[in-house]
């Protein structure tokens, strides 16, 4: 019976697979970052005087009762000479720098992190030493993406993300951060202290400045209204001597976990965890805090935890921390960073004790893809029907696997070639022609469980749900509706029956179910696959052959000129 496939869904499934490519591509960008941030900083040597004005107010509607309206201006003689305002409605700054002496006049006894991190933003988006930044660059993982636009061309994106260090004493140096390029224009940063989104870029002098600039865990936007030359100004209008300023002014400092609970005082209340029906049941939940000149925590972001489920204790008892107030020279400083805590809890009594998501994913990968549950080498061969903009088509597809180190696999369709592979320490990566993205959707259907190192367990929740005549174990995170049904954009699934073996997955919009399962080399191997879409059948996957392989027979697995540095990609193989 001729399988019956809807092209138009298949080009939805294209679109899916190029256009949010997680493709990362092993380029030293280290150049594209530094003339990014060099051109896109006012606060550095070389920028003509300048005069500046943002207005600046929350992003969203939800968020317009917060109180973050205000303005912003600057005047900016040098990264050494400089006069600042900031107003808002319940705080108010002058500040002054003139070499290594400043002054300030405050209205208001604590300086909202919010503000600071947001006027950073606007004239120095990345904080950083060059050389710290293009360190953290070279050891960063690279993600290239590009997307259509609906006036013909594409747009180039770049991420770079890096991971903590401990290569100084400086924590806004060691910590984790990231920069993101769009169209070789800073689109975002983030860091220890550090963060904003950046559009609207327009010249100033040999600087190219973003107009628009937002910031913030409740993210308040910038607008720049005035950016020109700076004019004559007053007679001791950088003066750090002038009468009426502040014995003591505001200083802010990031700081790492450990120092941050250097000062913790013994007050704390203990942490009173829940009991918890789903995910795991012991872990780690940390947040982030800005802690006043007298040891008092003012801001902290929602935590973040290996359980959503001890998300509000963990809020609860962190507000009971207060700390011994942070010095700098002997004077009392504010606070920002990390901190975190360990959970442990127990089940419910009555409610089913499930395993974390990641046992469910490890026993599903060995005991349904070969790759990870075969003990010797093997050659799986397989044809797919798939509809693209020419029609119906017939693809093929190959793996062949030696060892965890030594493996390729292949798919072609029409004239698009589409591999992966591994020999030893390094990865390749090729992509050719018009439908490269349906074959890799090809390889995420015959693999589709995510990576160990790309999931978070705090995501991920656990049921029970029949799937056939099964009462599988369902692994989900997104969005579902009143009847378990998982959203198309943002949900993902996984059920699990016996023995661990994948019955189905659901990956943001598309059903990738196996059948026909038979055992080879102690794997249950589905020898049919369906991938659908708005429950229309858009690929099937039928295995032709498989069987054992002659490893000293099988060819290198080198892809010369492909070479690929997996990173920011849930796909393993």
């Amino acid at each position: 019976m001729p399988v019956r496939l809807v092209v138009r869904s298949v080009i939805v499934v294209l679109v899916l697979a190029c256009c949010g490519s997680l493709l990362a591509v092993a380029e030293d960008i280290s150049n594209d970052i530094r003339h990014a941030v060099e051109r896109d900083t006012l606060d550095q040597p070389g920028t003509k005087p300048f005069h500046l004005k943002a207005q600046f107010a929350p992003s969203f509607e939800r968020d317009k009762g917060t109180h973050r309206e205000g303005e912003i201006e600057l005047w900016w003689e040098s990264p050494s000479q400089w006069r600042r305002e900031i107003r808002t409605a319940d705080f108010h700054q002058v500040a002054v720098m003139d070499g290594a002496h400043q002054w300030q006049k405050n209205e208001g006894d604590y300086f909202p992190e919010w503000i600071r991190e947001l006027v950073q933003a606007i004239v120095r988006p990345v904080p950083l030493p060059m050389d710290v930044l293009l360190q953290h660059v070279k050891g960063g993982e690279v993600r290239n993406m590009r997307f259509p636009m609906r006036t013909g061309g594409f747009m180039q994106q770049t991420n770079v993300n890096w991971e903590a260090t401990e290569a100084t004493g400086d924590e806004i140096a060691n910590g984790k951060g990231g920069v993101a390029l769009l169209n070789g224009e800073l689109l975002d940063s983030d860091g220890p202290g550090w963060s904003g989104l950046y559009h609207d870029f327009q010249k100033f002098h040999d600087r190219n400045v973003a107009r628009t600039v937002a910031s913030g865990r409740i993210e308040v936007t910038a607008k720049v209204t005035v950016l020109e030359d700076l004019g004559e100004v007053p007679a001791g209008f950088f003066d750090t001597n002038a009468p009426g300023g502040d014995s003591h002014p505001i200083e802010t400092i990031v700081l790492s976990n450990a120092q941050l609970q250097a000062n913790l005082l013994p007050d704390a209340q203990p942490f009173h965890w829940p009991a918890l029906k789903d995910g795991p049941l012991e872990g780690g939940v940390g947040t982030e805090i800005v802690v006043d000149r007298e040891g008092t925590i003012r801001e902290m972001s929602d935590p973040i935890s290996d359980n959503p489920g001890v998300r509000d204790a963990a809020a609860e008892g962190f507000k009971t921390w207060h700390f011994k107030p942070f010095l700098r020279d002997g004077e009392p400083v504010q606070a920002v960073g990390n901190i975190s805590v360990r959970f442990k809890t127990v089940r419910p009594a009555g409610v089913e004790s499930f395993e974390s998501a990641r046992s469910y994913f490890d026993r599903g990968r060995k005991a349904s893809f070969l790759a990870w549950g075969a003990t010797s080498p093997y050659v799986l061969k397989a044809e797919f029907q798939v509809g693209t903009s020419s029609g119906v088509q017939t693809g093929r597809y190959e793996d062949t696997w030696v060892s965890d180190t030594e493996w390729k696999r292949e798919a072609w369709i029409g004239a698009s070639h589409f591999a992966r592979s591994r020999s030893g320490d390094h990865w390749y990566l090729l992509s050719e022609g018009s439908d490269a993205g349906i074959l890799r959707t090809v390889f995420l259907a015959l693999e589709p469980i995510p990576a160990d190192d790309t999931m978070t367990e705090s995501d991920w929740r656990i049921s029970r749900d029949v799937v056939g005549s099964g009462n599988d174990i369902r692994v989900f995170r997104g969005p579902e509706g009143q009847h378990g049904e998982l959203d198309p954009v943002q949900s993902q699934g996984y059920w699990f029956g016996e023995g661990g073996v994948l019955d189905k997955a659901y990956i943001h919009g598309l059903a990738i179910q196996p059948s026909a399962v038979q055992p080879f080399s102690g794997v249950q191997i589905a020898r049919q696959v369906d991938v659908l879409q708005g429950g229309k059948l858009a690929m099937r996957i039928s295995v032709t052959e498989v069987g054992s392989a002659d490893a000293s027979a099988v060819k290198g697995f080198q892809i010369k000129g492909h070479e690929w540095k997996r990173a920011f990609t849930a796909e393993e193989r």
